[in-house]
C-alpha cells in the first residue's frame, strides 16, 4: 500500500492529491476515521507536510472524500433519469447506494461534520440530493409511486445505514426493500 518516495516524487500535484486520497479511503475503511495523520503518512510513504500540501488538514481530506461520494451519487442518480423504466431505475439506484453506504467508512457524523465545515461539501451534498429528488419526482410521475413518498424516505435508509453497516449486506437491502415497498404506489 505505500508508495515508495522515488514514485511519489513523480507524480504530478494531482496525481498526489488522488493517490492521498486513495489511501486515506483505504485506511479509513480498514481503522475508522480515528487515524492520526502521521499513519496515514506512513501508509503513503511520505511526511505528514505532503498531505497537508496535497490535500490539507484531516478534515479537509475527509471534506474531499464526501464530495467525492456527493459526486458519485449525483452521477448515478442523473444516470438512472435516463433508464426506460422509472420504477426499476429507482430500485437499482437505491440498492446500489446501499452497497456504497455499507461499504463506506464515512459515518454520518463525518458527512455532517464535513457539510457543517465547508461550503463545497453543502454544494455537492444538495446536487446529490437534487438528483434523488428528479429519480424520485421521475417514478412519481410514472404513476409508481404513493402521493406521500419522498425521495427523503430513501435519506433516511442511506444516512441510517452510515451508521448502521455492521448490520451486514442482507439486512441492509433487506431495509431498503421495505422502504421501496412502502414508498410504491
Amino acid at each position: 500500500m505505500t508508495v515508495p518516495a522515488p514514485v511519489w516524487s513523480t507524480l504530478s500535484p494531482p496525481e498526489k492529491r488522488a493517490r492521498a486520497l486513495e489511501i486515506a479511503n483505504e485506511l479509513f475503511a480498514r481503522e475508522g476515521l480515528d487515524v492520526p495523520m502521521p499513519a496515514l503518512a506512513e501508509a503513503i510513504g511520505v511526511g505528514v507536510g505532503s498531505i497537508y500540501r496535497q490535500v490539507g488538514t484531516k478534515q479537509e481530506l475527509i471534506a474531499a472524500l464526501v464530495i467525492e461520494r456527493s459526486r458519485t451519487l449525483r452521477a448515478r442518480f442523473l444516470a438512472a433519469l435516463e433508464a426506460d423504466d422509472p420504477w426499476a431505475a429507482l430500485e437499482v439506484a437505491t440498492h446500489e447506494t446501499v452497497d456504497d453506504c455499507i461499504a463506506d467508512a464515512l459515518t454520518q457524523t463525518a458527512w455532517d461534520e464535513a457539510a457543517f465545515a465547508s461550503e463545497a461539501v453543502r454544494r455537492a451534498r444538495a446536487g446529490a440530493t437534487e438528483a434523488l429528488a428528479a429519480l424520485v419526482e421521475r417514478a412519481r410521475a410514472a404513476g409508481a409511486l404513493r402521493d406521500d413518498a419522498s425521495h427523503e424516505d430513501l435519506r433516511l435508509v442511506f444516512c441510517s445505514l452510515r451508521e448502521l453497516a455492521g448490520i451486514g449486506p442482507e439486512s441492509a437491502h433487506r431495509l431498503a426493500e421495505l422502504v421501496l415497498r412502502g414508498m410504491r404506489r
